[in-house]
């Protein structure tokens, strides 16, 4: 089951993978990590009002988009820009625990 990344652990990664001399890059990776936190809020206002809300007009009351998922939708193709613009620097991945399992693949003890 996948957990949600933690935001400090997030910006540890991104700072180790930039040269942190070069300052315009660590102001790129602070603004990435202040949508990515404005992103996480939003997504949890959309999760606890729906993708749906009821609007009253008067008389009138009818259903709309919740204008929360636009502001997500902008927000990602920000992200998105801004990551591309980011110098990340070729490094070695940390192997990954051999004994931790991958949902993707059962072990056959999980199919009885």
């Amino acid at each position: 089951m996948s957990r949600a990344v933690k935001i400090t652990d997030l910006e540890k990664q991104l700072l180790l993978r930039i040269d942190t001399r070069d300052l315009i890059e660590v102001d790129k990776v602070k603004r990435y990590v202040a949508l990515v936190k404005q992103t996480r809020k939003l997504q949890t206002e959309i999760n606890k009002n729906g993708v749906l809300t009821k609007t009253v007009n008067g008389s009138q009351e009818f259903m709309k988009a919740n204008p929360a998922i636009k502001d997500l939708n902008s927000l990602t193709k920000t992200l998105i820009s801004l990551e591309k613009s980011i110098k990340f620097e070729m490094i070695n991945p940390p192997d990954l625990d051999k004994d931790k399992k991958d949902n993707d693949e059962p072990e056959v003890s999980d199919l009885y």
